[in-house]
């Protein structure tokens, strides 16, 4: 099927369910019946109508091929199927456990398309728990279970492309509802935790670090866990391939969009030239403002338990990767989006309802468009003459000012104003 074509469908699929969430907006009445009766049925006819069958009639039906990263993780989920060595005998840009993990469906159903299945799986187990950690506390988390299911960015990314991000906040999760269950002593838990996230998905999520030692109690005591975990692991790696094992780090070098850096390029290139192929100071610079914010918001917040403010600190600093790294892309978003939806969408306020929609949109067009007209990169103001390079520009814009109102909303939740705390 065309490309094109392809795109084209993806805008009436996107339609189709945004009049849905829409409609479920609508129902909280019915909702929260459902979440009090029949909460498991329902979930499970979510994962049904919009993720099971739709992949049945994607991959099995129309017999279309996964597209997206799925066919390089085919790739990887074969050499570790057959013995190899990460990093050492098939290429890696993940954990070193990651490929091992992929591999699993594929010993199966040798077919890539097990792999998209799985991520389906992974992803919904990862709703499931959300849910279940929300809904003792808000009315609406069935609710908002449904609409996740028919979020733009999520059917796409997830079934379609099979995009692993969502990984993310399902490690996040585990931690923070370790936390919810052990409110003194946790750092030995969530260390262990840690460590396995590192080995498991990808070194990403060593952003989120620096802030976590900040909100817990002992981080001395969680960083010794952690390099018991994490040091034999490293060593053995280096004893096997050298250094090898930093081949995901290398990834990071490739400039990508939409962010803040891609954003102001245009005006950057006015005052000095940016060379792409020695981009990774670009990326240095962009590394310190997504560590800093979170850890800033940490430690404003560092009076209250780690458990009230990691779900926020987790979005800040993934918010922060996309908005500061240069090489971030808006695949990303699914890193962040389920917790975004719980933990700051108020599906009661209209803003809150344009962003969320909004910046599903955009996060299904903006690729599309910059892929399609050939991925320029912005070096010059008189670019914009071009109506496709101006209409892609805006979009990025549009992308960027999204990020900024989550970081905004997240912070107003994770660092309540003195007013509000006083009252």
């Amino acid at each position: 099927m065309p490309v094109l074509t392809v795109f084209y469908i993806k805008l009436l699929i996107n339609l189709a369910l945004t009049i849905g969430i829409i409609w479920t907006i609508s129902r909280s009445d019915l909702f929260l019946k459902w979440q009090q009766e029949n909460d498991r049925l329902i979930f499970t006819l979510g994962f049904v109508l919009f993720r099971l069958i739709p992949w049945i009639g994607i991959f099995l039906i129309i017999n279309e091929e996964p597209r997206g990263d799925i066919p390089f993780f085919f790739y990887k989920a074969e050499g570790a199927k057959a013995g190899g060595f990460v990093y050492r005998d098939f290429w890696s840009y993940h954990a070193p456990l990651y490929a091992y993990i992929i591999s699993i469906p594929v010993w199966i159903w040798h077919n890539a398309r097990a792999i998209v299945l799985f991520m389906v799986l992974m992803e919904s187990a990862i709703l499931w728990l959300t849910y279940d950690t929300y809904k003792s506390k808000s009315p609406k988390a069935l609710q908002l279970a449904a609409i996740y299911y028919m979020l733009p960015a999520a059917f796409m990314y997830i079934l379609v492309d099979g995009q692993e991000e969502v990984w993310f906040w399902g490690a996040a999760l585990l931690i923070w509802r370790y936390t919810l269950k052990n409110r003194s002593n946790y750092e030995v838990g969530i260390g262990l935790l840690y460590a396995l996230t590192l080995l498991t998905i990808k070194v990403t999520f060593i952003f989120l670090l620096p802030a976590m030692l900040v909100m817990v109690k002992k981080p001395i005591k969680m960083l010794l866990v952690m390099a018991a975990v994490g040091l034999p692991a490293v060593g053995f790696l280096y004893w096997q391939i050298g250094d090898l094992f930093l081949m995901p780090i290398r990834h990071t070098e490739q400039l990508m969009t939409p962010n803040l850096f891609s954003v102001l390029r245009p005006f950057i290139e006015i005052v000095f030239h940016v060379d792409e192929k020695k981009s990774t100071l670009i990326n240095w610079i962009g590394l310190l403002f997504t560590v800093f914010i979170p850890v800033y918001m940490a430690f404003k917040a560092r009076h209250r338990h780690i458990s009230e403010v990691l779900p926020g600190i987790f979005i800040a600093c993934f918010v922060c990767m996309m908005l500061f790294q240069a090489s971030a892309m808006g695949a990303y978003v699914i890193a962040y989006l389920m917790a975004v939806l719980f933990e700051i969408i108020d599906i009661r306020k209209t803003v809150h309802v344009v962003v969320l929609l909004a910046l599903n949109w955009l996060t299904v067009v903006q690729p599309f468009v910059w892929v399609y007209i050939k991925q320029p990169a912005y070096k010059s103001l008189g670019m914009f003459a071009n109506a496709s390079f101006l209409f892609e520009y805006g979009l990025q814009i549009l992308n960027v000012l999204c990020f900024l109102w989550i970081l905004r909303e997240t912070y107003r939740k994770v660092v309540p104003s003195q007013t509000l705390a006083t009252a």
